[in-house]
């Protein structure tokens, strides 16, 4: 018999857990339905002390310790299983310390830089941080203390994330992300939209709205449904299972579809692209937004202004100068209505597509500590190589997003799912997914650690078949799969165990969510938006300066999940290592 899954979905945390608790456990009084599952789309930040709260990326004027503490100590435990992705506003430093994932406190779980998990059958994807063009093609090069741009850089996806993504072959039940798929907004009620929203217009004209790995991942990966949050507004859509959203693959996300050494200014663009003859390129952006008096993290925390000339200051992540791309989109649709979605009507199937051009044998791999026993390193086969997709034919993608906890905001909302017999069996517990444990063993050895950009190694090839995507082959993936279902999986399932132990200091017991430990300066209060710290801001506190007491915490804690999880894969953990 199927088993029917009740799964909440929330916009931007803000770290407010507690209404955010609040409101499910009413929820689930009224409707007499148990939640199964909250999944949170980003901005959670995981508060524990002094240092978490001087690295989080936002306004010191916004800083406050939140109630994320308790339940870190244990005071208080989340009723219902949570798992989130990051978004932009984190403690960067606490996010490094769970870089492939693991419990942030007891019931609550942080799904890594991105990662794929199963619970009571759904298979669940997730991807932290936001676009940034700048950022997108470089390494980790973010070291201790993270002052300046590095406490905002250590939030933007990375090339060397969406390419262990795009190594998915099983079909995904959901993906998470903070940001949208760019071009999402054309597959829903885009003008519900900017009624709610003015100040995106010019950025749908351009196309430019949301995050172009994202669009490239939803044009892959086509889960059931993926959810984001961000910009702060519900908003739905149904991406067909025959609609293309992203088909420039994977040189066609900037700065990639660029010769930087050609590019005059970040928003120009290389002479010699195909585009730039035909006529269709443009140097620079006439309607580029500058956002002139606030920073990027006021922008996202400022709360929208009710006059015209004030909206372009008013929103998270739009100053990016970006190259106009003249796309054949399809016409806006009406919007749609979250609702039961039924898994069980297809079973999944795997799509094969043969590979029809090899990689040029001038190809170098990355300049890392490379593993030479790696399946990897496999020896040339005359037989050609495959390449699953991971699409279920005839399934289109169901988008929700959803905006910040605040009253009078639809930040809430639960969905049905209907998971099928063969995957409905065992209990509500998280579940290590085996294909992406073996990505990672196939993808580890290239973790890139500075600030060169991420190219992909040889052993991946690069496919026409799919947007000339960098992917190593079925024939790859399976022999670690193999490895993963002989060493990890010899009993079948595996569950994450509950081996949460606090690595940090915290405050000490009845420390009001309001303190910032005099690190919420007043900065004047520039631009539209209330402070945390104000009468008026998040969660309506009046800031609290009081000093954090005793030694200051290090940046970075060794983590024993991290340890734990790295020695279950037999892969080396070189980001935390570098860090401690």
């Amino acid at each position: 018999m199927p088993r029917t899954l009740n799964i909440a979905i929330e916009g931007c945390c803000h770290g407010m857990l507690d209404n955010i608790y609040s409101q499910l456990l009413t929820r689930q009084k009224q409707t007499k339905k148990k939640i199964d599952l909250l999944i949170i789309c980003g901005d959670f930040q995981a508060i524990r002390n002094v240092t978490d709260l001087g690295c989080m990326s936002c306004p010191d004027k916004y800083k406050q310790i939140g109630g994320f503490y308790r339940y870190y100590t244990g005071e208080r435990v989340a009723p219902v299983p949570t798992i989130f992705v990051g978004g932009n506003h984190e403690a960067g430093n606490h996010s490094r310390e769970l870089y492939y994932g693991g419990w942030v406190a007891p019931n609550i779980y942080f799904m890594g830089n991105s990662g794929v998990l199963k619970f009571g059958g759904l298979r669940i994807g997730g991807i932290s941080g936001i676009f940034k063009d700048f950022d997108y093609a470089k390494g980790y090069y973010e070291r201790p203390p993270f002052r300046g741009h590095s406490r905002s850089s250590m939030h933007h996806a990375r090339s060397y994330e969406a390419f262990k993504m795009l190594q998915i072959r099983q079909p995904l039940d959901i993906v998470v992300s903070h940001d949208w798929p760019q071009h999402i907004e054309r597959y829903g009620d885009t003008d519900g939209l900017l009624k709610k929203k003015p100040f995106f217009e010019k950025e749908v004209k351009r196309g430019d709205l949301g995050s172009p790995l994202n669009a490239l991942l939803l044009e892959r990966l086509r889960p059931a449904w993926w959810f984001s949050a961000h910009l702060h507004v519900r908003f739905t859509a149904s991406f067909g299972a025959h609609e293309s959203i992203f088909t420039q693959g994977w040189k066609g996300i900037p700065p990639y579809e660029q010769d930087l050494s050609n590019v005059e200014a970040l928003g120009g663009i290389d002479a010699n692209r195909p585009d730039a003859k035909s006529g269709t390129a443009q140097i620079g952006n006439e309607d580029e937004i500058v956002m002139s008096s606030l920073s990027d993290e006021e922008a996202d925390l400022a709360e929208p202004a009710d006059n015209a000339t004030s909206r372009a200051h008013t929103e998270p992540e739009l100053e990016i100068k970006r190259p106009r791309m003249e796309l054949n989109l399809p016409p806006p649709k009406h919007d749609i209505a979250p609702a039961l979605i039924d898994l069980t009507e297809k079973e999944p199937t795997r799509e094969t597509s043969e590979y029809t051009e090899a990689v040029t044998s001038d190809s170098k791999k990355e300049e890392h500590n490379v593993q030479t026993d790696s399946a990897t390193d496999i020896e040339p086969t005359s037989k050609p190589a495959s390449f699953s997709t991971p699409r279920v034919p005839g399934r289109p993608t169901n988008f929700l997003a959803l905006d910040k906890c605040l009253p009078k905001r639809q930040f809430l909302e639960v969905i049905e799912i209907k998971v099928p017999d063969s995957a409905a069996d065992g209990e509500l517990k998280l579940e290590y997914d085996p294909e992406w444990l073996a990505i990672l063993r196939l993808c580890n050895p290239y973790l890139p650690l500075d600030e060169s950009p991420f190219v992909p190694p040889a052993q991946a090839q690069v496919c026409e078949a799919n947007h000339q995507l960098p992917l190593f082959s079925d024939e790859q993936l399976d022999r670690e799969l193999e490895w993963v279902s002989k060493n990890v999986f010899r009993n079948g399932r595996v569950y994450v165990p509950p081996n949460f132990v606090p690595v940090a200091p915290v405050p000490p017991p009845g420390t009001p969510d309001s303190v910032s430990f005099g690190l919420a300066r007043n900065d004047g209060n520039r631009g539209r938006g209330r402070g945390r710290g104000q009468r008026g801001g998040y969660g309506h506190n009046q800031r609290n300066d009081a000093p954090w007491s005793g030694p200051r915490p290090y940046f970075i804690n060794a983590n024993p999940q991290t340890d734990d999880f790295c020695k279950m894969i037999d892969i080396n953990d070189p980001l935390t290592q570098l860090l401690r």
